[in-house]
């Protein structure tokens, strides 16, 4: 008879949650990559998202970020012109799974095989965000 190890209650089902529903690190590293864009805000427009990452269907998009709303690692902000325009930003929670995204990906660079010279050089799109992230989120 097998002994059954896993736990309901574990520490890594949340982690899990968030991690493993797709494009749901696609999304955290979009924002990522708009935090403490001089002369921007932190924030971004569904139409902003959608236009980044153009493989995501409107319907996902939309079950994506109002599942990472609800766990709380994006916030929704709603304005109240008309039209109604939503708004999303990286919440605390968010820039520290951003810091645990920079550790996977410092693995994964370590252990996988890419061969990029511009990721290897940490100077790619996402490698670069979340430095500025962490950078930003020590310096303040």
């Amino acid at each position: 008879m097998a002994i059954n190890t896993y736990q309901e209650d574990c520490a890594f089902d949340f982690a899990l949650e968030v991690l493993s529903k797709k494009w749901n690190l696609n999304l955290v590293l979009e924002f990522a990559t708009v935090f403490g864009t001089e002369g921007e805000d932190d924030t971004l427009s569904f139409s902003e998202i959608s236009n980044r990452i153009p493989e995501i269907s409107p319907r996902m998009l939309s079950m994506r970020l109002t599942f990472l709303a609800e766990q709380g690692v994006i916030i929704q902000i709603d304005n109240e012109n008309k039209p109604k325009k939503v708004r999303y930003k990286l919440s605390k929670m968010g820039i520290d799974l951003a810091k645990v995204l920079k550790m996977l990906r410092e693995w994964s660079l370590q252990y996988g095989n890419c061969d990029n010279q511009i990721c290897l050089r940490n100077e790619c799109k996402h490698g670069l965000a979340i430095n500025k992230l962490i950078e930003l989120e020590i310096s303040s």
